[in-house]
């Protein structure tokens, strides 16, 4: 039996390319809250205006996917726990919930979002437990601002876009709305940012603390210290320090209309120490200049570039499987279970081929069995048969053939609401 999950990373590829636009979403124009991405990384825009999610992928510069979602229940950027508004800025994911560790209310699986980040808790913004997740009824349709200040989506919509996030390095970044400018203005403060960031970085392997900490605002705090405590904390350790040298990797920029944040992957190392690992930097602009507000360093992290799955489950497999076939009569029996191994209703549709030795034969379609050589093409949202499953669905299949046709093999082919095949299977007889 074929591993679902393998199946299904060729087919989010397939379905990824097959989605990306041959236009410009907004003709020459990108959303300013994207200033710089990694080929290989997606970014997640979430509109709450429109109730609609964007992915973009590394310098693409039209979205390659289009979700409809819902927000919070009530309008505007999220302040104290409870008001069941959605937070308004640039959010990582941080964990996966799924399985027994999450109620069926919320999905398939939720990704956790890090809200509060740094700059909320400068704004002293409270709460917790805002997540992507999906839907505990996957056959009604999404209501529009129904959260309690999550974003949520259709099951398989989240099932499409699991595949692409990177936990600590795939953004979630929610706005009111989005605003588009000319992508040359867009490249012009991402230049500007990258050269920001640079400098800041020699500000600090040159160990002189004036050209350091001017790119900190007097409002900065880093644990219990203030820009002041900071700063002779840095003096310090200038002094003792022979040399500092930073090597920055994998630079990401994304912005609010309140701050930008800079992602990377940090290696710092000195005659005394050294460090590796994830950096965020908060700026905020004071002025006419842009100062670090707040910055987190995830110590011995790195991004893990692999495929969120289920652990340790199929979301459908095929079991019990028999089948009988009395040639005196023409007559074939076919049945098995499709089980759902998520702990919410799945639906799909259905497509079974009884095979001759050319791989011409019989399908099962939605009302009727239906002869077909190799130059049909069955469309399974218009000809397969619908299933809706809680636990377990029973199938039972039977047909009359004609003279000179010999069974020998069963294609099981199961596609989901979208029509995008999710399981295959081929049984010899």
């Amino acid at each position: 039996m074929k591993s679902f999950f393998k199946q299904f990373n060729l087919l989010t590829v397939l379905l990824i390319i097959s989605t990306s636009f041959s236009f410009s979403y907004r003709e020459n124009l990108y959303p300013d809250n994207i200033l710089l991405l990694s080929k290989t990384n997606y970014a997640f825009l979430v509109e709450k205006k429109s109730q609609k999610m964007y992915v973009y992928r590394g310098e693409d510069i039209d979205p390659i996917m289009i979700f409809t979602i819902t927000t919070g229940k009530n309008n505007g950027d999220k302040i104290n726990e409870g008001d069941e508004k959605t937070p308004e800025g640039v959010y990582f994911f941080t964990k996966i919930l799924e399985g027994k560790k999450l109620p069926p209310l919320y999905g398939i699986r939720a990704f956790v979002m890090n809200y509060p980040n740094p700059f909320d808790l400068y704004e002293g913004k409270s709460g917790s437990g805002i997540w992507l997740h999906g839907t505990e009824d996957p056959f009604k349709p999404l209501t529009p601002f129904s959260t309690k200040g999550c974003v949520a989506m259709r099951n398989a919509d989240l099932i499409k876009v699991s595949p692409l996030i990177i936990l600590e390095k795939t953004p979630i970044i929610n706005v009111e709305e989005i605003r588009f400018l000319k992508v040359n203005k867009v490249r012009e403060m991402r230049d500007f940012f990258k050269d920001l960031v640079y400098s800041w970085k020699k500000g600090w392997e040159s160990r002189d603390i004036d050209r350091y900490i001017r790119f900190y605002s007097k409002k900065f705090r880093n644990g219990n210290m203030d820009y002041y405590a900071y700063k002779n904390f840095k003096d310090r350790l200038n002094k003792i320090y022979k040399f500092i040298k930073i090597d920055i990797e994998d630079l990401e920029i994304f912005k609010t209309d309140k701050y930008v944040v800079t992602a990377f992957y940090q290696k710092y190392r000195s005659d005394r120490m050294k460090f590796r690992g994830i950096k965020r930097l908060y700026w905020i602009k004071e002025e006419n200049s842009w100062k670090i507000i707040r910055e987190k360093a995830l110590a011995n992290k790195k991004w893990e570039d692999k495929k969120i799955v289920i652990k340790g489950k199929k979301i459908l497999k095929i079991e019990n499987f028999s089948w009988e076939n009395d040639p005196l009569n023409a007559n074939f029996k076919l049945s098995f279970r499709i089980t759902n191994g998520l702990t919410t209703p799945t639906a799909g549709y259905l497509l079974v081929k009884i095979l001759n030795e050319d791989n011409s034969g019989f399908a099962f379609l939605r009302n009727r069995v239906k002869y077909f050589d190799e130059k049909i093409k069955f469309n399974p949202k218009k000809q397969g048969k619908f299933f809706k499953i809680l636990k377990s669905k029973n199938i039972k299949l039977s047909f009359k053939y004609g003279k000179n046709f010999f069974p020998k093999a069963v294609s099981v082919e199961i596609y989901d609401l979208t029509g995008v095949l999710v399981y295959s299977e081929r049984i010899n007889l």
